[in-house]
């Protein structure tokens, strides 16, 4: 026990030698190390997969499905498919975590499931991966539901320059300025006033 302190004691001479000879290098190899601590600790759970599905399914099914996103609905309903099925399956891999597709739930007894010669190759292991969770985010399902308010199909009978709005489609300062224009009080002059007593 005494040589291991020993032991403890001297590598952390050598440490703080080290950090004094070299300091830009010390301090490259703190932050590696925070922002490495940092993403572990901010690694998203399975749980807060299954939050972040329930409430973006909640989302969509707020509005009618001629107004919702097509893409994130046909996403989220997959998603859940796969979660009624129990072939969804969470890996933490430290720094970030992965949501992916197993091929049966884990209780199923039929052969194919038990074979081990039937098991998925980890070849085929990339095209099974369903969301990467970093930073405390599920990043696919993240942008799968940006616009999930907008059914882009709506716009498909349009013609193509009408199918994108750019913002010199908007002319937003001219409408803010006959907006306001609407406002103000009507000033008529004397011609006005005559002309409208004349008539």
């Amino acid at each position: 026990m005494q040589s291991l302190l020993i032991d403890y004691r001297e590598a952390c001479k050598e440490l703080v030698v080290g950090a004094r000879d070299n300091p830009g290098k010390a301090a490259f190899y703190c932050l590696l190390l925070a922002g490495a601590g940092t993403c572990a600790y901010n690694s998203p759970t399975d749980r807060s997969f299954q939050a972040a599905l329930m409430e973006s399914s909640n989302q969509l099914l707020l509005l009618s499905p001629w107004v919702r996103s097509g893409r994130a609905d046909q996403h989220v309903q997959k998603l859940i498919t796969m979660q009624n099925q129990g072939r969804l399956r969470h890996q933490s891999l430290v720094l970030f975590s992965l949501m992916y597709a197993a091929p049966y739930d884990a209780d199923t007894s039929i052969y194919d499931a038990q074979c081990k010669y039937l098991v998925p190759r980890w070849s085929d292991f990339p095209s099974r991966v369903l969301d990467v969770g970093f930073l405390g985010r599920w990043w696919v399902l993240g942008s799968k539901m940006k616009d999930w308010d907008i059914n882009d199909d709506e716009f498909a009978h349009l013609p193509p320059e009408l199918q994108k709005v750019t913002s010199q489609n908007l002319h937003s300062a001219e409408n803010e300025r006959l907006f306001e224009l609407k406002f103000q009080p009507v000033v008529l002059q004397e011609e006005d006033i005559q002309e409208r007593g004349s008539g």
